[in-house]
């Protein structure tokens, strides 16, 4: 009688670690007006942050490359079950048209671009990526704001 309850026990914990698994991918290019957008942080959180970041729902985060390419997945996988909920947001930092020269003293544009839920599936894995196609930073977004420090996860 007790192996039964330990096992069904074990089956329940095991389903609810499978079933509250959500996942979500995003890929994209950025440009800083015609010339790729290299160098830029871009975050992907589980839900929309406010004024400032809440590290702690971050599930990926990434630097442009060279020719300013980014992809950025997570899950929620190692967040309580009453967080499992996902409604992916991408916070990008960059100094597009910021005087280099000014750069130690300028705060870096944040703005944040809201993913659809239709790319969150369940599991560790994303299915299907979200393509963000080319984006220009350059263009001041909506709610964009600057930020003087960004969080740092811990490691």
């Amino acid at each position: 009688m007790k192996l039964i309850v330990i096992l069904c026990l074990l089956a329940v914990a095991v389903a609810a670690s499978i079933i509250g698994k959500k996942a979500v991918g995003a890929k994209g290019t950025l440009l800083c007006g015609n010339t790729p957008a290299s160098n830029v942080r871009v975050r992907l959180f589980r839900v929309k942050p406010g004024k400032k970041d809440d590290i702690n729902q971050m599930l990926d985060e990434e630097y442009t490359g060279p020719q300013g390419m980014f992809h950025v997945e997570g899950n929620t996988n190692g967040f309580p079950l009453n967080e499992t909920d996902l409604h992916p947001v991408l916070s990008i930092y960059h100094h597009c048209d910021d005087d280099p020269k000014k750069l130690e003293k300028t705060a870096f544009r944040r703005f944040n671009y809201v993913l659809p839920d239709t790319f969150v599936n369940q599991g560790e894995k994303a299915k299907k990526t979200y393509d963000l196609g080319s984006l220009n930073i350059q263009l001041e977004f909506p709610n964009e704001k600057r930020e003087k420090t960004i969080l740092e996860k811990a490691n």
